[in-house]
């Protein structure tokens, strides 16, 4: 009978082992990578078995979890404390009748109330400074800060831009040298419609009894949302941030998150018809923000811009006075010596047609085209005189009126 050579042996062996290493790995528990961060920002990549209890925990750590994580520990509770005087008739039970009747019969008494206005804020550098909305502390007389971790301070106002509703405020005395900061998006970061909205604060912060924030997500709705807002200072906001991420009563200053753990916003008002959240928040964009604390690290304060001349929109009846063939643009109603517009060579009676090449169609066309306006600012425009057109430059110069009031409160 005839040999099998060799080679047939060894093809056969080779065989036989690579089907019992198969079976070896079919039996073993497949692995999935798992990526953690260190203290020190570290990436570390470990292998976990998956269904373990460590990669279930590692797939609850999504973004937003992580993001949380990453800027939960700087925002903070704002307690805006408004002392008033209160006066009380010191009348005898049952005689408080009289008073109304006989005023000054009884004698009465002066004391202090305090009424608390709570907001939210987030720290933004190691210095102490914060952000948070005007509405939260403006005509506070006291203002006290509460960290996540319990810890309180006091704090005083920087700085309050009314037309944007941003103040910026410092923890008064010395600063603690752990200070958690939140990280401020890139200048000019791109939001995406539809992508992840964190807001982080403290809504109804009196019902608590922790100062840990709370946290709601939602997608970014809308970018560059302009609002005409009612009531009795018919205040606009240009620009904003649109979000369903439900905002409530006390979330006011606190900031609006992106997925990376990066501040785009600083939430500032909702739409409601019930006084909570019905899915309708507005944030200012963070380059707001940025712009103010530059303002005040460079110079003590924010510098506003200003123009320097009242105007009107163009009507039939203005334009007939001009003898104008149709009714456009923004007649010049005065003009302050001095200022840019004088500088730049506008009168009374003359009419704006264009700023930087955009048609001045109505009021909302101009209000946007000034109102994130800082001082520097070139507005290349183009207007009407006597039925002659002629163009020119508006360079915006600091407010004096504001100057002169930073120069009294330093002397």
């Amino acid at each position: 009978m005839r040999k099998a050579p060799v080679w047939t042996g060894i093809v056969i062996g080779l065989l036989f082992g690579l089907l019992l290493g198969s079976a070896f790995l079919l039996g073993r528990k497949t692995v999935a990578p798992a990526t953690t961060v260190d203290s020190r920002d570290t990436v570390v990549v470990r292998e976990v078995p998956v269904g373990s209890p460590a990669a279930i925990e590692q797939g609850r750590r999504n973004a937003i979890v992580t993001a949380t994580e990453r800027v939960a520990p700087t925002v903070v509770s704002i307690n805006a404390i408004q002392h008033r005087t209160v006066t009380r008739t010191l009348a005898p039970r049952g005689w408080e009748y009289f008073e109304r009747f006989y005023p000054g019969m009884f004698p009465q008494r002066a004391f202090r109330q305090d009424v608390s206005n709570l907001g939210s804020g987030v720290i933004v550098s190691k210095q102490g400074h914060i952000l948070t909305n005007v509405h939260v502390v403006e005509n506070a007389d006291e203002l006290l800060v509460s960290l996540h971790d319990g810890r309180q301070f006091t704090a005083q106002v920087l700085e309050m831009v009314p037309t944007w509703d941003l103040a910026l405020l410092q923890i008064a005395g010395e600063v603690p040298s752990d200070l958690p900061t939140a990280v401020m998006a890139a200048e000019d970061t791109r939001l995406f419609i539809g992508e992840w909205a964190i807001a982080i604060g403290s809504p109804f912060g009196y019902l608590l009894a922790d100062t840990q924030p709370t946290v709601t997500v939602g997608v970014v709705s809308a970018v560059n949302r302009d609002i005409k807002r009612t009531g009795s200072d018919q205040q606009i906001f240009l620009g904003m941030i649109q979000t369903d991420a439900a905002i409530n009563p006390g979330n006011s200053g606190g900031p609006l998150v992106n997925s990376s753990g990066e501040v785009v916003g600083i939430n500032t008002f909702i739409f409601t018809e019930s006084g909570g959240s019905i899915g309708l928040g507005f944030a200012v964009p963070i380059d707001r923000a940025r712009w103010i604390l530059r303002e005040v690290d460079q110079y003590g304060y924010f510098r506003r811009a200003y123009v320097g001349f009242g105007i009107l929109p163009v009507n039939d009846a203005i334009a007939k006075a001009l003898g104008m063939d149709e009714a456009r643009g923004f007649v010049v109603r005065d003009v302050t010596t001095g200022s840019p517009a004088a500088k730049a060579g506008l009168v009374p009676y003359d009419v704006l047609l264009t700023i930087n090449g955009i048609e001045l169609a109505d009021v909302d066309t101009f209000n946007r085209l000034v109102y994130e306006a800082k001082v520097g600012t070139r507005l290349e425009f183009t207007a009407i005189r006597e039925g002659r057109r002629f163009s020119g430059t508006i360079v915006l110069e600091e407010d004096p009126q504001r100057r002169r009031a930073e120069a009294a409160g330093q002397s």
